[in-house]
């Protein structure tokens, strides 16, 4: 799920850059169907990372909503900042990923 959100958010990033507005929408159905991964498998974190996972995806799930009323009335450079606001977000969800995958891995003996 990191790999992918990370391969998401490159996709969309380019888009961006090149002004495919058919591109940055696509990326961000995909971002959004990842954090729907995410959120589903979120049970393995520990509960403040949890908490704070379901409050970085409700402001990166606002935040595409936005983005997508931008994309309807093709403004490029409010998309671009847009985006700018959602990267931060998307780092947050990241770093809970990384807690979480050092954590199970912690928490599995060798071998295992």
């Amino acid at each position: 799920m990191k790999q992918g959100l990370a391969d998401d958010r490159a996709a969309l990033n380019r888009a961006v850059a090149a002004g495919e507005m058919d591109g940055v929408s696509r990326r961000l159905q995909g971002i959004s169907t990842r954090f729907d991964e995410i959120w589903s498998k979120s049970s393995a974190m520990n509960l403040l990372d949890r908490e704070h996972l379901a409050i970085q995806l409700a402001s990166g799930r606002r935040m595409i909503t936005s983005i997508n009323q931008w994309i309807s009335s093709t403004d490029i450079d409010a998309i671009r900042s847009e985006v700018e606001k959602l990267n931060p977000v998307l780092d947050d969800v990241d770093t809970l990923l990384d807690h979480t995958i050092r954590a199970t891995a912690a928490d599995t003996p060798e071998g295992s």
